[in-house]
């Protein structure tokens, strides 16, 4: 299997570079830009028993350089400054992005630490990733960056396909091992401004430590592969943007019949130049294998959240919104946050 991937990737680089010595790049001049994009936000609960604290939080800090080798090649590099705090409270830096991308004659090629294609697209959609994360990223159902390769083709102007090799720990467990995470993505638009996705992958289990802990007083368990598979319907032009996804995750952790799924409606209107009004509709759920005494997941249950957003300039939006959490086994909690992102 190692063999091959270098074959793979081998094979890659020579295309990308055999075909790039084809073209006329006369008038083209070599360039780079500075990403600089962060997410801050203020909040305070709004019921009795709410469980976060008041105050000011910071939950992405980008700090990366782009680079334009040809038209068609680029590399990029990211610092995320914010993805992760210790036990101290303290931030955690991680490299985010350190990756090659090749695009040309329907291809569109990446290896390294890449963007994951799991929610991509329904993260668009959704149009207000700095509010929240989109479904399966909120709820840790796929990573949004890992190493690997990701290679899309675009068969038709309505039909595109994708296929994902990657490590499946994500960017901040980084390592060798025996577990690989292959996906396949298919991509349809039917009519104008729509948008239908399909997505199914496969976690092989065999490094041991990628395997979920047991809860107290359970000895053992069926171990298999893990799989996942989302569905996703969206909508978007000049002034509405919007989707419904659904998303489960079978043998959660390798362990067999461990598994969760749900799903999220959202919309978002553009009322005026600057202005936009958004809401969200999450339900998530959770199943556990028999000799689990207590449910596994905390997250299991309902999620609300209306708001507006002011985008007084194009670097800058702002959004005040309401958040309702209604856990399956706990009291609801309401929150009030003011979201606020800059992109230079």
């Amino acid at each position: 299997m190692k063999n091959w991937r270098f074959i793979f990737f081998t094979l890659l680089l020579v295309c990308a570079s055999g075909v790039y010595a084809q073209k006329d790049t006369v008038a083209f001049k070599p360039s780079g830009k500075i990403i600089a994009r962060a997410f801050i936000d203020y909040s305070t609960g709004l019921s009795s028993n709410t469980n976060e604290d008041t105050g000011f939080d910071i939950t992405r800090a980008f700090l990366g350089y782009n680079y334009k080798f040809t038209p068609t090649l680029e590399a990029q590099v990211i610092i995320d400054g914010a993805s992760g705090k210790d036990e101290k409270g303290n931030y955690e830096v991680y490299l985010r992005n350190a990756y090659v991308r090749w695009r040309d004659y329907g291809f569109d090629v990446s290896v390294g630490e890449i963007g994951m294609l799991a929610f991509n697209v329904q993260e668009k959609y959704w149009y207000h990733r700095y509010v929240l994360k989109s479904f399966q990223d909120q709820n840790k159902m796929h990573h949004s960056v890992d190493v690997g390769v990701t290679a899309a083709y675009q068969f038709a102007p309505s039909l595109s396909a994708d296929v994902t090799i990657a490590n499946g720990e994500g960017y901040k467990k980084v390592k060798k091992n025996e577990s690989t995470r292959y996906a396949l993505g298919l991509t349809y638009k039917p009519v104008k401004n729509m948008v239908l996705r399909a997505y199914g992958d496969i976690y092989t289990k065999k490094d041991t430590l990628m395997r979920d802990d047991l809860p107290a007083g359970v000895l053992d368990a069926t171990y298999k592969n893990q799989y996942s598979m989302a569905l996703f319907a969206g909508y978007m032009d000049e002034r509405v943007s919007g989707g419904v996804e659904y998303s489960r995750v079978f043998n959660k952790g390798f362990i067999d019949k461990k598994s969760y799924y749900g799903y999220s409606a959202y919309a978002s209107v553009k009322i005026a130049p600057k202005w936009r009004v958004y809401a969200r509709y999450d339900n998530m759920d959770s199943k556990s294998p028999s000799n689990f005494t207590d449910p596994w997941n905390s997250n299991d249950g309902q999620l609300m959240i209306s708001g507006i957003e002011f985008q007084p300039v194009k670097q800058l939006k702002i959004s005040p919104n309401i958040r309702n959490i209604n856990p399956d086994r706990n009291k609801s909690e309401q929150y009030l946050f003011i979201n606020l992102e800059f992109n230079l």
